[in-house]
Parts: C-alpha cells; sequence; structure tokens
C-alpha cells in the first residue's frame, strides 16, 4: 500500500515534465543599459568629429556633418519597423493639438517673439556690427528673393532633420543618463555649433548668431521635453524659421 503514494508523486512529476513549458520572452533592454550609452557615445563623437571638422575646414568638408546627421537618426529610429521600441519613444504619437496646447505659452516666445525682436540683431545693433551680423545670418541661409522656394523647401525638411537629431536622437538619450536640464543645455550648444559650420564673419559676429541659436533650441528642447511629440517641436521649428525669414526680408 505504500508503494501507491510513490507511483502517484512519480507520475505527477512525469505528466508535468510533458506539459509545455511558458517561452520567456526576450528581454527588453532598458533605456539606461550599457548598449544605449554606448550607442549614444558612438552618435556624439562622430557627430562632434564631423562638426569639428566642419569648423575647421567648411568651404572642404562643410557637408561633413551630415554624415553625423545620418548616424544620429539610424540610432534614433532603430528598432521602430521591427517592433523592438514603441514609435512613441521617437516622438511619433497622437495627441498633437493637446501637447501643442500645453507649450503654446513657449512656442509663442520662440516663434513669434524672439523672432521679431531678435536679441541677435539686438545685440549687434547695439555693439555696431548690425550689418556685418545681417550678412552672416542671410549668408548662412543663402537668403535671396529667387530662392524663396527652394528656402522653405529646405526649411520644411532640415527642421525634421534637425528635430530628429538633436531632440529625439541626443537630447532624448542623453536625458536618460545625465537629467533632463543638463540634455536641453548639451544639446542646445551641439544644435548651435551645427549652424556655424562653413559661415564666414568676425568672432562678435558669430558669437553672437551661435548665441541666438542656442537660445532657440533652449526652447526647441523644452518643448520637446514637455511633450515628447516630434510634430510639435517641429511645427514649432518650421514656424521659427519661417518668422525669422520674413523678419529678413523686411529688414533687407
Amino acid at each position: 500500500m505504500e508503494a501507491f503514494p510513490f507511483l502517484r508523486i512519480v507520475f505527477s512529476v512525469y505528466h508535468a515534465a510533458r506539459e509545455p513549458q511558458p517561452t520567456l520572452s526576450r528581454r527588453v533592454p532598458e533605456p539606461h543599459d550599457r548598449r544605449a550609452l554606448n550607442r549614444l557615445v558612438l552618435v556624439l563623437v562622430i557627430l562632434l568629429v564631423c562638426e569639428a571638422i566642419g569648423l575647421y575646414n567648411g568651404q572642404k568638408y562643410g557637408s561633413l556633418y551630415v554624415f553625423g546627421y545620418i548616424m544620429a537618426i539610424v540610432v534614433g529610429f532603430g528598432g521602430l519597423v521591427s517592433g523592438r521600441r514603441p514609435w512613441a519613444e521617437a516622438g511619433i504619437k497622437r495627441g498633437f493639438v493637446g501637447d501643442f496646447k500645453k507649450v503654446l505659452p513657449l512656442f509663442a516666445v520662440v516663434a513669434l517673439v524672439l523672432q521679431i525682436l531678435s536679441p541677435v540683431l539686438g545685440v549687434s545693433y547695439l555693439f555696431g556690427f548690425y550689418s556685418d551680423e545681417v550678412a552672416h545670418i542671410t549668408g548662412r541661409l543663402v537668403l535671396t528673393f529667387g530662392t524663396v522656394a527652394v528656402l522653405l523647401t529646405a526649411a520644411v525638411v532640415l527642421t525634421l532633420v534637425e528635430e530628429v537629431v538633436f531632440r529625439v536622437t541626443i537630447q532624448e538619450r542623453l536625458s536618460w543618463f545625465i537629467g533632463t536640464p543638463a540634455a536641453v543645455v548639451l544639446t542646445s550648444l551641439l544644435f548651435g555649433v551645427a549652424h556655424e559650420i562653413a559661415t564666414t564673419g568676425s568672432l562678435p559676429v558669430v558669437l553672437t548668431d551661435y548665441g541666438g541659436v542656442v537660445l532657440d533650441g533652449l526652447f526647441f528642447g523644452a518643448i520637446y521635453a514637455r511633450t515628447h511629440n516630434l510634430a510639435v517641436t517641429w511645427a514649432t521649428h518650421l514656424a521659427a524659421d519661417i518668422v525669422g525669414i520674413i523678419i529678413l526680408f523686411v529688414i533687407l
């Protein structure tokens, strides 16, 4: 009689072994893991090297920064199509109107106030290099009446690319490791450097323009940090560029 309990235990173990076991899902990497950090460092190194070379010899290597942009876009959108990462992590999500309302004051300041009452032009006028500053900015934008359509088309494309590179990829990933405020500041500094590649002008002219671009970048970064919505940040950046272009045409 004592054998029967033993047999029941043996049969229960046997049947348990034959039952299908639940498959273990692949670990979803945390945003703060070493792989994400390595990719971020790689993108930053490539972008910094490309920007440094462009600043050193913009006439010959001015377009090299595009390679850094491509690498950042690949990292920023990597894994989205395959479903390993949610699209919202790249700022692609619904709720444009609601997110836009959250940052409407910031939009008004950066897209309207800072463009119409430009601190860059104000500082340059105050210190006596206003005409040189305008020439520097228009030279950077290749601003002529014959290229309005091309300029606006380029603004639509370039503002989107810049937001993907600087806000979706660099700022977002930096915030995982150093926090959002520091990420916004550091990304804005890099954003400013990218706009001074292959430009000419005296040091005060370049630094004043650089400061204006960094200031805009701080607002774009704050808007993205608040909404994590690429469309909202892109629309803000595009609106700021269009208003700025209109102002430059008015004063020319």
